[in-house]
């Protein structure tokens, strides 16, 4: 995009460079104007541009950059894009959105090639002047996006790893700590009821301990969900019966608000439980069998990987693994017996890996090594030795040896392609034409 923009900035006629600049320090607090009336008429705008913010440092301050970036005089390329890289990074840290911040460089664009439509330009290619005009925008737009998406990236990063440590903590324990939370909530708005014969004296539920969990920190576990959204606006209603308590109604309405309050309560109670539950779930990493990864994280760590090899040229290769006769293995020992085989499997096949290498369960005997710093030749040379050693390999079954093991493996060098399902799909292919009564599952 440098390379674009000095391009650009050496073939646009200087006339056509210079009739855009006036008409751009004469209109600019104009175009400015305009694009924030647009803006301010988007939905959820006016959070990120009040009007007081808009009239005391931001309509200034657009004017003044759309004055310098149309200069008379040819850009300085080195300090324009490192502008153009903090104005994205801005962006990004006050999280406006991409669709926002698209639509506001449209009406500049559209802003400016109106206004040059309008005057008669001496001596000066309207369709040059145009073209400067669109083309320096949607570079400007391109290298914002940019440092808005690496920032963006980071901060992902950052709340991952800050949700990862809320995770580390005992989810079951959280979920009695906060129901017990909500119960004694209910309990004091209660006995409130029962022993004050006017207005009570209690505190809303969004404001409860119960209530500021659920707006601070149950975000980082369930924000996505529709069972928080759910107990969201069930909090809300609460809060509005409270306010009708408040009130001190006659007897009957205050029956049937508090009867409403149980109601909604032990809905939030269920809500909540659902959430932990599915949390619970859909957070566990690691195969519960065998501890290996869980092979949904296959997919993320395959993109490190390929970011990785599209950087610094680092050959990686997928080697799948697949225990034989499993079927038969059970019929033998039973399914005890099978996931004793299985566990032992995944054992061995975690310690043979290196501490870069990464191990999955894909299937119920069937495993996938991400083995790093390996073309095909070096990851097959592995995999060769690691079948061999689990074919001599004796384990143990219910106190019993058991003698009969035996691998089949296939390996795939990646082989360029962004997407990781395609690598994946090449990689069971190539076991299923190994093995052809196999049952590898891989997703």
């Amino acid at each position: 995009m440098k390379q674009e923009l000095i391009a650009l900035n050496a073939s646009v006629a200087p006339q056509s460079r210079r009739a855009v600049s006036e008409v751009v320090r004469v209109s600019a607090r104009a175009h400015a104007a305009r694009f924030y009336t647009v803006m301010l008429e988007q939905p959820n705008a006016r959070f990120y541009l009040d009007q007081e913010t808009v009239s005391r440092r931001l309509h200034a301050s657009l004017a003044s950059w759309l004055v310098g970036i149309f200069s008379a005089e040819p850009l300085d390329i080195e300090r324009t894009f490192a502008s153009l890289l903090d104005i994205g990074a801005i962006h990004a840290r006050i999280q406006i959105p991409v669709l926002l911040i698209m639509k506001g460089f449209r009406e500049i664009k559209a802003a400016i090639v109106e206004r040059l439509g309008q005057i008669r330009l001496e001596q000066v290619d309207g369709a040059d002047a145009i073209r400067f005009v669109s083309n320096l925008i949607d570079l400007a737009l391109a290298v914002m996006m940019v440092a808005y998406m690496q920032a963006s990236e980071r901060s992902v990063r950052s709340d991952e790893v800050f949700r990862l440590f809320a995770l580390g903590k005992d989810l079951a324990a959280e979920r009695e700590r906060q129901r017990a939370a909500l119960a004694e909530w209910a309990q004091q708005i209660f006995y409130e009821m029962q022993t004050s014969f006017g207005a009570p004296n209690v505190v809303p539920l969004g404001q409860s301990d119960f209530g500021l969990w659920f707006l601070h920190r149950a975000n980082l576990f369930f924000s996505h969900s529709g069972e928080y959204e759910a107990i969201a606006t069930a909090i809300d209603k609460v809060d509005s019966l409270i306010e009708r308590l408040s009130a001190d109604p006659p007897p009957a309405e205050r029956v049937s608000t508090i009867l409403s309050i149980k109601v909604m309560v032990d809905r939030i109670g269920s809500l909540l439980t659902m959430l932990f539950d599915q949390s619970a779930e859909t957070d566990r990493t690691r195969d519960p069998l065998t501890r290996l990864l869980n092979k949904r994280f296959l997919t993320t760590v395959l993109l490190r990987e390929i970011e990785i090899q599209k950087a610094q040229r680092r050959p990686f290769s997928l080697v799948l693994f697949e225990i034989n006769k499993l079927d038969q293995i059970t019929r033998e020992l039973g399914h005890a017996g099978a996931d004793s085989v299985i566990q032992q499997t995944a054992s061995m096949l975690f310690n043979v890996a290196r501490t870069g290498d990464s191990v999955f369960r894909m299937g119920q005997g069937t495993f996938l090594i991400i083995r790093v710093e390996a073309d095909a030749r070096k990851a097959s040379t592995f995999a060769s030795s690691v079948a061999e050693r689990y074919a001599a390999t004796h384990f143990t079954v219910e106190g019993a040896p058991f003698f009969d093991n035996s691998l089949t493996f296939a390996v795939v060098e990646y082989d360029g392609h962004p997407d990781p399902r395609h690598t994946i799909i090449r990689a069971e292919r190539a076991l299923r034409e190994r093995n052809p009564g196999g049952s590898a599952s891989v997703a």
